[in-house]
C-alpha cells in the first residue's frame, strides 16, 4: 500500500459537531463513535494501527486536532481520542508518506522530511514508543530522494521504497532493504533496481515481494510498472507483466489475494491496450487476470486497495471510496451516501480494523454530511446488522439509560447473550436470558453491541445507544 509523493494542500479546520446516533445500516456508514470532532487541520497520508489498537496518523501539515496543535505525527487511541502520551516533538520537517510499527513498538517514519523533531533524518526516521527520536537506527545519509512506502518483515528486515536511487551513499534504484539496526542489508541485492520511482511494496509468505511505480525496467528488465522479486533481490523471471501499463501509467498500489494474485491500483486508464480504469489483477505468472473487469467503477486515480477476507475489494482515490466484488463488479452493499467534500475530496490511506471496519484518511472535510476533519471511519457487517423486523428481535429502548430487555418471537425462549463494545471486546459476559427480561449496559455513555446466541447456533448483533 502507498502514499503518492505529488500529495495536497493544507486543509482549513472543520467546525462542526457529530450526530451521535447510530442506526445499523450497509457497509460504508459514518461511524460516530470515532471521536475525532473536528478532525484534523491539514493533510492525512498514512494510518498505522499498533498491536494494542492505538492508530498512528501522519501526513502534511498537520497542525491542529479536535481543537489542540499537534504535529505531523500523531497516535490516537482505537476511539479516536488524542493519545496524549505520544509526543513527536516538533515531528517532521516535511510530508509523512508512510508508518510502519515494528513487532518491538518502535515506529518508522518515511517521507520527504530532512529533519524530524530538529534531528537530521533524510526522509526516514525511527520513533520509540513514546515518540521521540531512536538514536540507535543509523541510516547514515539514508535516502536522496523521497521515500514512499515501508515494509517490515517478519524476520524484522525493513524494505524501503520511494524515488531514491541512493541509500547511505550505496546505489539503489528506488528499493533497498535494511537490517534492524538501518545498515544496509549486503545479501538484498538488485542491481541497478528500478530507473524511476517504487511506489508499493507486497510482500508475499514465501519472501518474494511485488513492486509497483513509475518505472519501465528493473536492472535492465523490462518490467512495465509491476516487477516481482525473489527475496534475495534478483528479479523473479516466472512472473512478467508483458507491456503492462505502459508510457504515463503509475502504479501506486499493490495487494496479493490469498489464492496469490496481484491487485494492482493506480493512475490506469488501460493495461496491456485494454480498459482498466484504476484496477487491475495479475495472475501468479504476471499475466492480466480476465476474471477480473473493473471498468464500471468511477476512478481511475487509486492510492490504495485492501482485499478483504471474502474477496471483495476497498479502494480509495480522487472519487472517495468504492469497494467491488472479486470478479470487479460495482459492490451495491457498500454506500458511502453523499461521499466525501470538502478540499480536494481526496482518500489517500485506508486502514482495515479487526472488527471489519474502516478507516479511510485524505483530505477532505466532510463525509456523508459530518464534518470530520480528514479521518473518518466507516461501519461493516461485521459490527451490528441490517434493521430486523421488530416481531422477530430487537432490544428496547434505544436510546437507553442503561437497562434494556431482549424481545424475540416466542415467550420463553431462551438465549446466550453478552455485550460488545464498538471495537468488539466484550465488556459483558454470556449469560442466559429469556425474551423480556432486562439487560443492564455499561455505566459509560456510548454505543454497544448485543450478541444474541441461539440454540440453533445462529448469532445476530444489534447495536443499541446507553445514553
Amino acid at each position: 500500500m502507498v502514499r503518492s509523493s505529488t500529495l495536497f494542500p493544507v486543509l482549513a479546520a472543520v467546525l462542526s459537531l457529530l450526530h451521535h446516533r447510530i442506526h445499523a445500516q450497509v457497509d460504508g456508514t459514518f461511524d460516530p463513535t470515532f471521536v475525532q470532532g473536528t478532525g484534523f487541520a491539514g493533510d492525512v497520508y498514512t494510518i498505522a494501527r499498533q498491536a494494542d489498537g492505538k492508530l498512528l496518523i501522519a501526513g502534511d501539515e498537520l497542525s491542529l486536532y479536535n481543537g489542540t496543535q499537534v504535529p505531523a505525527v500523531v497516535r490516537l487511541g482505537a476511539d479516536g481520542a488524542l493519545d496524549t502520551s505520544f509526543d513527536a516533538g516538533d515531528g517532521p520537517d516535511g510530508r509523512v508518506h508512510r508508518i510502519a510499527v515494528q513487532a518491538d513498538g518502535r515506529i518508522l517514519v518515511g517521507g520527504t522530511f530532512f529533519n524530524f523533531d530538529g534531528v537530521p533524518s533524510r526522509r526516514l526516521v525511527r520513533l520509540m514508543p513514546n515518540g521521540s527520536v531512536d538514536g540507535t537506527f543509523a541510516i547514515g545519509t539514508a535516502a536522496n530522494d523521497w521515500v514512499d512506502d515501508l515494509v517490515i518483515q517478519p524476520d524484522g528486515r525493513i524494505l524501503v521504497a520511494g524515488h531514491f536511487d541512493q541509500f547511505n551513499g550505496v546505489n539503489v534504484g528506488g528499493i533497498v532493504r535494511l537490517m534492524a539496526d538501518g545498515s544496509i542489508d549486503p545479501s538484498f541485492n538488485t542491481g541497478t533496481g528500478a530507473e524511476a520511482e517504487v511506489n508499493a511494496i507486497a510482500l508475499r509468505t514465501d519472501g518474494r515481494m511485488v513492486l509497483g511505480g513509475y518505472f519501465s525496467s528493473f536492472n535492465g528488465l523490462t518490467r512495465n510498472k509491476v516487477v516481482q522479486l525473489n527475496a534475495n533481490g534478483s528479479v523473479d523471471t516466472d512472473f512478467d507483466p508483458g507491456a503492462g501499463g505502459g508510457s504515463g501509467v503509475s502504479i501506486r498500489a499493490v495487494a496479493i489475494a490469498a489464492d496469490g494474485r496481484v491487485l494492482c491500483g493506480g493512475d490506469l486508464f488501460t493495461w496491456a491496450g485494454a480498459t482498466a480504469n484504476g484496477l487491475v489483477r495479475l495472475n501468479t505468472d504476471g499475466s492480466r487476470d480476465m476474471g477480473f473487469d473493473a471498468s464500471a467503477t468511477t476512478q481511475y486515480g487509486v492510492l490504495d486497495a485492501i482485499i478483504q477476507s471474502d474477496g471483495h475489494i476497498l479502494f480509495c482515490g480522487a472519487q472517495g471510496v468504492e469497494r467491488v466484488t472479486s470478479t470487479g463488479a460495482d459492490d451495491p452493499t457498500f454506500d458511502t451516501g453523499s461521499g466525501f467534500f470538502g478540499g480536494l475530496q481526496v482518500v489517500v490511506d485506508l486502514e482495515a480494523l479487526p472488527d471489519g471496519r474502516v478507516l479511510a484518511g485524505g483530505q477532505f472535510d466532510d463525509y456523508d454530511g459530518h464534518a470530520v476533519g480528514s479521518i473518518v471511519r466507516l461501519t461493516s457487517a461485521d459490527v451490528g446488522v441490517p434493521e430486523h423486523d421488530s416481531s422477530t428481535l430487537r432490544v428496547w429502548p434505544d436510546p437507553s439509560d442503561g437497562v434494556v430487555r431482549l424481545s424475540a418471537t416466542g415467550a420463553g425462549t431462551t438465549h446466550s447473550v453478552q455485550i460488545l463494545d464498538m471495537s468488539g471486546q466484550v465488556v459483558e459476559p454470556m449469560r442466559l436470558i429469556r425474551d423480556g427480561d432486562e439487560l443492564r449496559l455499561p455505566s459509560t455513555p456510548g454505543a454497544y453491541i448485543v450478541e444474541v446466541h441461539t440454540a440453533e447456533g445462529d448469532v445476530t448483533r444489534l447495536r443499541v445507544i446507553r445514553e
